[in-house]
């Protein structure tokens, strides 16, 4: 991950690098209606964008304040190079820095692997959201977990 950078900030700093991104993976690539793509939760949420090299934004999450985090997308050249796991490794210390005990998050069925990799585990059936099929995972927080800067 030494070729990339990553800020963690609100919507309203953040916006203008995570918007592009959700709206080439999820609605472009993917199929999700734009008009339920964004919503309400971006302005109370955390966001994490990773950059590469160039600074141009490549990736995004965000974190809502119960512990349910979502949104995350990587760009199609960047994805299998880590990007996804540094995401989720900074989630998990905002999660903490909020003083939360879990994270949870409805992972499209294709990315559940990388969940379980990342110690989620399975909950519940999959379920539909936005046409593609979800399934509930959640991940109990540890104090010595990602603990690298």
């Amino acid at each position: 991950m030494s070729r990339f950078r990553s800020q963690t900030d609100t919507w309203a700093k953040l916006k203008k690098y995570c918007k592009p991104i959700r709206l080439t993976v999820f609605v472009t690539e993917q199929g999700v209606p734009s008009a339920i793509e964004l919503d309400t939760l971006d302005e109370h949420s955390h966001h994490v964008v990773v950059f590469n090299d160039r600074q141009n934004p490549v990736a995004t999450a965000r974190l809502i304040a119960s512990g349910k985090f979502g949104r995350m997308a990587v760009l199609k050249n960047y994805r299998r190079q880590g990007i996804g796991n540094e995401l989720l490794r900074l989630i998990n210390q905002q999660a903490r820095h909020l003083k939360l005990e879990q994270l949870t998050c409805h992972a499209q069925l294709s990315a559940e692997g990388f969940y379980i990799k990342n110690g989620f585990i399975r909950l519940g059936e999959p379920m539909d959201e936005a046409g593609i099929a979800h399934i509930k995972m959640i991940k109990t927080l540890n104090a010595a977990e990602d603990t690298l800067q």
